[in-house]
C-alpha cells in the first residue's frame, strides 16, 4: 500500500509542474555589466567600398632634367660625339647592332678612330647636369 501512495505522490506532483506557469513579475533592476570576453575568430573581409573624393593638387615637382639625343652619322673622318659642357653622357651605343662604344670621358664617346658605317651612327644621350 505504501507503494501505491508514492506512485500516487508522483503522479499528483508530475500533474502539477504541468499545468503551466503562473503569471509573470515586473522585470529587476539591471546588474553591472560582466567582463568582456575574449575577441572572435576575424571575419572575412567586406566588399570594396566606393572611392573617395579626390585629394587637393599637389605643389608642382622641381624641373626634371633636359635629355638630348646627339646623333653622329660617322661620315666626317671621326666617329665620335659628345655632350655640351653643362651636360653629362648618361648612354651611349655604336650602328644599327648596338655594340658598345668606347667612352671616352663623362661627356665623350667613340665608335671607331676612322670613319665606318658598320660602326656608325654613334648615338649619345646627354642629360643636363645638376648645377
Amino acid at each position: 500500500m505504501r507503494g501505491g501512495r508514492l506512485i500516487f505522490v508522483g503522479l499528483f506532483m508530475v500533474a502539477l509542474a504541468g499545468c503551466g506557469q503562473g503569471q509573470k513579475g515586473d522585470p529587476g533592476v539591471t546588474g553591472p555589466p560582466g567582463p568582456q570576453g575574449e575577441p572572435g575568430v576575424v571575419g572575412p573581409p567586406g566588399p570594396v567600398g566606393a572611392p573617395g573624393p579626390p585629394g587637393p593638387q599637389g605643389e608642382p615637382g622641381p624641373p626634371s632634367p633636359t635629355l638630348r639625343v646627339i646623333r653622329n652619322n660617322c661620315l666626317g673622318g671621326t666617329c665620335t660625339a659628345g655632350c655640351r659642357g653643362d651636360e653629362l653622357l648618361v648612354s651611349a651605343y655604336c650602328g644599327p647592332s648596338r655594340s658598345q662604344p668606347t667612352f671616352l670621358d663623362e661627356r665623350q664617346v667613340s665608335c671607331g678612330i676612322e670613319a665606318n658605317t658598320a660602326n656608325g651612327p654613334v648615338v649619345a644621350f646627354c642629360v643636363q647636369a645638376p648645377p
